[in-house]
């Protein structure tokens, strides 16, 4: 039996995979260090439970345009994560 490994999606899992914990980990301890509580429903802990389930995706099964997509919305919820823990842009006003 021969395996053909493509490592070029291996390398893409790999980058998707540290990135998209870096993503979850910065809301994590943004929600840790407020005292914000993850037992009820607010717009971190719903969306902590919504990181955490694509973090479950199983990359490997993906086809390449999948991979890209999936890079994409990590990136766009880099972006929302960034914006929603930033304290300047969440003071009330």
């Amino acid at each position: 039996m021969e395996y053909r490994i493509d490592y070029e999606l291996t390398a893409k899992i790999e980058i998707i995979n540290e990135f998209s914990y870096g993503i979850y980990n910065r809301l994590l301890n943004y929600i840790l260090n407020n005292g914000i509580d993850r037992t009820r429903p607010n717009l971190y802990s719903t969306l902590l439970s919504t990181l955490g389930k694509m973090l479950s995706a199983d990359l490997s099964s993906f086809s390449k345009e999948e991979l890209e997509k999936t890079l994409l919305y990590w990136k766009n919820m880099n972006l929302y994560i960034k914006e929603i823990t930033d304290k300047v842009k969440t003071q009330p006003v």
